[in-house]
């Protein structure tokens, strides 16, 4: 794509008059509203844009980060792209290496941001400075902006994807990225995590290397275990599949529902049958069985 040397061309591209843009970004703070998201035991605040900063971040998508090419090893935020064919990418190889960012989000900072719209896309100063506001909150990529994954993603895309792309080929391995998780494997990819590494590091960005609380986030898994890529176990016997001990939540889940409150079993079915749809993709017959046990657990709760 030509690069965006002026508001007045920013604002045609985006149809929005460019005092606007300007206004909305001076006051960015006041159109976001913090929302907490549980997932398990921790609790991640997003940050949501408002009706009139979403409608801005969502045209920023279309008619700019949208149409600025990626490397095909990206999967995540891109048209085509979904956990599936990422994990995909990976199935039945000797060794499959999984690393992530730390703290991704919080730690892309606006000047990084600036960086790669003024330096890697050429984008005008005043153009990368009212982008670089309108795509970030409190001088970080904010969870919960729809501009946040495409950033993200063009972000890594000439430190991060190219370099480890060719490399990848050169050594005969393979590699690919889901926002910032990121899949090496092969014979034996261990070489490259070091590079990986020092790649993100280039955009001040850690990698996970220690076991800190819980399970280590940098996994080496060779052949004999259970490789996972982005949810999915990439080395079963019959294909990908989901894990076991996400099948077993879904079971208790619905063994909850004979205890739930009557206000709130809706929401709650609706979560199953859509946590079962998706193991369906997956495990046939264990979706099978969970539909069974589902049908049979509302019937009870319906007798008694």
């Amino acid at each position: 794509m030509q690069p965006i040397l002026s508001v007045r061309d920013l604002a045609a591209r985006l149809g929005i008059e460019a005092g606007y843009l300007r206004e909305v970004g001076r006051d960015i703070e006041s159109h976001y509203k913090i929302q907490p998201l549980k997932q398990g035991a921790k609790v991640r605040m997003l940050a949501i844009p408002q009706a009139e900063l979403k409608m801005i971040q969502r045209r920023i998508n279309r008619a700019i980060l949208a149409k600025v090419p990626l490397a095909k090893a990206v999967y995540g935020g891109v048209a085509g792209g979904s956990p599936r064919k990422n994990a995909a990418e990976h199935a039945n190889q000797r060794c499959v290496i999984t690393m992530d960012v730390k703290h991704f989000f919080p730690n892309v900072r606006h000047y990084m941001v600036y960086r790669m719209f003024r330096s890697e896309l050429g984008f005008g100063r005043d153009v990368a400075s009212i982008l670089t506001r309108l795509t970030t909150y409190r001088s970080y990529l904010p969870q919960g902006a729809p501009t946040s994954t495409a950033v993200a993603n063009l972000l890594l895309a000439a430190p991060v994807d190219v370099p480890m792309s060719a490399e990848a080929e050169r050594q005969g391995v393979r590699y690919s990225r889901f926002v910032d998780d990121i899949a090496i494997s092969g014979e034996n990819p261990r070489p490259l995590i070091n590079k990986v590494a020092k790649l993100l590091s280039s955009r001040r960005l850690p990698v996970h290397r220690r076991k800190i609380n819980g399970p280590s986030k940098l996994r080496i898994a060779p052949s004999g275990v259970a490789q996972r890529i982005t949810g999915l176990i990439v080395n079963a016997q019959n294909g990908l599949s989901v894990p076991r001990e996400r099948r077993d939540k879904v079971r208790a889940a619905i063994y909850a529902l004979r205890r739930a409150p009557k206000h709130e079993l809706k929401k709650a079915v609706a979560s199953i049958r859509g946590k079962i749809t998706h193991i369906a993709q997956f495990n046939a017959a264990a979706a099978k069985r969970l539909n069974t046990y589902l049908d049979g657990t509302l019937r009870q709760r319906l007798d008694g």
